[in-house]
């Protein structure tokens, strides 16, 4: 692969993870279509113990975990230190995140933030670059992780 190719593709990655922070903190779970394969599995047994297959389960965790009726408020998601391979139509990439969540109900006025990685297995679709699986890790927290869940 030449240089150029890949820093498009390396580019058109980091767009993606940039878009999944947006939709997040917009609460727009339903388009996280423009981030994850239809078939793709979440992997977050390290972090929360269960594995999510398919983009509709995991949009509708997202829903039931930060979305209306959730302990949490506004969020603030972050992705950096990317780290990209790209071999034709897959990559493989590891970025950093950092997010903070505010609380509501029960939470009100405290904030769960958090520190990990995302370790990612990517395709090229006629759409662009999809998550295809995505291990997902915590270094570090501070602040109640029920903020992330339902009352």
């Amino acid at each position: 692969m030449d240089f150029l190719q890949y820093a498009k593709d390396k580019h058109e990655i980091e767009q993606v993870y940039n878009l999944y922070c947006d939709l997040v903190d917009q609460k727009q779970f339903d388009a996280m279509t423009g981030v994850f394969t239809h078939d793709a599995v979440g992997d977050y047994s390290t972090a929360y113990k269960n594995v999510v297959n398919g983009v509709e389960p995991l949009i509708k965790s997202m829903h039931n975990n930060l979305g209306t009726g959730s302990n949490c408020g506004a969020t603030h998601h972050n992705v950096l230190n990317f780290r990209v391979t790209v071999s034709g139509d897959i990559a493989e990439s590891r970025a950093h995140y950092y997010a903070v969540h505010k609380g509501l109900n029960a939470f009100e006025g405290q904030i769960y933030s958090m520190w990990g990685e995302y370790h990612d297995f990517w395709a090229r679709t006629a759409q662009g670059w999809r998550v295809k699986e995505r291990f997902y890790s915590i270094f570090l927290t501070e602040g109640p992780n029920e903020i992330c869940g339902r009352p």
